[in-house]
């Protein structure tokens, strides 16, 4: 495999004390993408901090990773990354948006985000797929992944493609072009950070939605196929 290297550029903002106890966001990245791809090299700029790369010339792809803020407050990091999506979406560049990545995109193309009907939603997403495409191998019907949110995509950009979703998050992937992947879900986490995200969320959420995610973390997730996808999505779009 061919050296490239990414740049994870994270949005997370605020601070909650037991995230001290795991790797940033952009170590989350390289951590469930590198052992696929060994030969990849993955820099981070926390750019909801105000820190942004000079020039990605020399950078094959971009992450942009999730965030507790939403795609439509008005900030001036996020219409920045806004600019910075339609430019590689221009040059057809490989992307993938996670979560406040994934409406992000959405969003700077020419979709639309909005507050999700469940509220906030913190544990798994079994997502039913509608659409494969040649990096989707193994194949399968439907995948369940770990999730933490409280807005989703509304309307996608004319262009994109949606490859599944759930009844609650109508669109949790799509594609666009062979450039732009994007999910809802989070295929970085670890199970002990969502272990520690839903207990620290938790005077956040409905008893039900509490109790609810409490039980999907019991149970297993397609975490392993999922990143095995991501980077079959890199090596394509990373042809000409």
């Amino acid at each position: 495999m061919p050296k490239r290297r990414i740049a994870v550029l994270t949005t997370f903002e605020g601070d909650l004390p037991f995230t001290q106890r795991h790797p940033h966001d952009g170590e989350k990245v390289a951590a469930a993408l590198q052992p696929l791809r060994p030969r990849w090299r993955f820099d981070t700029w926390p750019v909801s901090s105000g820190v942004w790369p000079e020039d990605l010339s020399s950078h094959d792809g971009i992450v942009i990773t999730g965030s507790p803020a939403s795609v439509n407050d008005d900030r001036d990091w996020i219409r920045r990354l806004e600019d910075l999506v339609r430019a590689w979406h221009a040059q057809r560049r490989p992307m993938l948006g996670i979560c406040f990545g994934h409406q992000l995109i959405a969003k700077a193309l020419g979709g639309s985000v909005g507050a999700s009907p469940a509220g906030l939603r913190v544990g798994t997403i079994t997502t039913r797929l509608n659409h494969c495409t040649d990096w989707m191998t193994p194949a399968r019907d439907v995948v369940t992944l770990y999730a933490a949110h409280e807005d989703h995509v509304v309307t996608l950009p004319s262009e994109a493609v949606p490859l599944g979703g759930d009844d609650v998050c109508p669109v949790t992937l799509y594609a666009i072009g062979r450039h732009a992947l994007a999910t809802q879900c989070h295929p970085e986490f670890s199970p002990a950070f969502m272990d520690d995200l839903l207990g620290a969320l938790q005077d956040d959420m409905t008893p039900d939605a509490h109790a609810r995610g409490s039980e999907q973390l019991r149970n297993g997730t397609d975490t392993d196929l999922m990143r095995r996808w991501i980077v079959q999505f890199f090596d394509q779009a990373f042809i000409p």
